[in-house]
This record gives structure tokens, sequence and C-alpha cells, in this order.
């Protein structure tokens, strides 16, 4: 009896799990400017643009590896909540020197968008298809364990 309790206990205080986010995905710029356009319509919308469609992120049960014109980051992933339609994840915000919450909201099993740190403008994201094995996003570049950008993925003001 004590012993299933215990096990009941443990595993009740496991990591959160969700295999939704497995597996590469882009940054979609036509969708996220798009969607920030209506946000912000006064914005430079033509400069603005470019700083988006470069992202790569690729997703494991313990990983999180972004790769941003070639510049890899690999990251534990730490989920701390899901639900039907979202997932969060406590990230290392390297801006701000602290650990922040990133909410990836799934419109399907191939789309999420993410807010842009603390603003109503969202960086959308889609399920890469076709994604070569030896690809950045999938290790074969050198990967730097920490480094002085917070990805996108993370809500970063980039």
């Amino acid at each position: 009896m004590i012993l299933a309790l215990a096990i009941t206990l443990l595993t009740g205080c496991s990591a959160v799990r969700d295999t939704r986010l497995d597996g590469t995905w882009v940054s979609d710029r036509a969708a996220t400017v798009e969607y920030n356009r209506g946000v912000n319509p006064n914005m430079d919308w033509d400069k603005y643009s470019q700083i988006f469609g470069h992202l790569r992120m690729t997703y494991d049960d313990t990983t999180a590896v972004s790769d941003f014109k070639g510049t890899i980051d690999k990251r534990p992933l730490h989920l701390v909540r899901k639900d039907a339609a979202s997932v969060t994840a406590k990230v290392w915000d390297d801006l701000e020197k602290k650990h922040r919450l990133v909410t990836m909201h799934f419109v399907d099993a191939d789309t999420y968008w993410i807010n842009i740190r603390d603003t109503d403008h969202r960086e959308y994201f889609m399920r890469a298809k076709n994604v070569e094995p030896d690809g950045p996003a999938n290790r074969s570049q050198p990967i730097r364990a920490q480094t002085n950008r917070t990805s996108v993925a993370a809500g970063s003001d980039r």
C-alpha cells in the first residue's frame, strides 16, 4: 500500500510530456506578418518582416534546438503545462537573465504561434516537411550549449 502510494506520488510529480511539439518547425513569415499587420498597421512591415522566416526549432522530449541563420543553440526543454490547445515551457531569457514562461498555442497539428515577448504580436511556426536528416536543426552542425541570443521561440525581441 505504501509502495503504491509512493509510486503514485512520484509519477504525479514527473515532468510534463507532450509529443505535439516533436520534430522540426520553421518560422512562417507570411502568417506572422499577416497577423501582426492587423495588430499594428502603421509599422514598417516591409522592413520588420525580414526578421521572420529564418528560425528553425527542433524539439524532442527533453531538448529544444534553435537554428537562426546558422547559429545553433541547444537547451533543455522544460514543459510545465499543457492543455488541448497549448503547451507552456519554462525557458531561459538571455536578455533578462531569468527564466520565463512561453506558451505555444496550436492552431492545428502543423501550426503553432507564440507571443513575441510580452506584446500582442505573434510569431507563427509551421511543422517542417521533408526535413533533411543531416540538416543543422537535426544537430549535424556544431551546437553551442548557450549563446547570448534568446531564441524567438523563447519569446525574444530580436
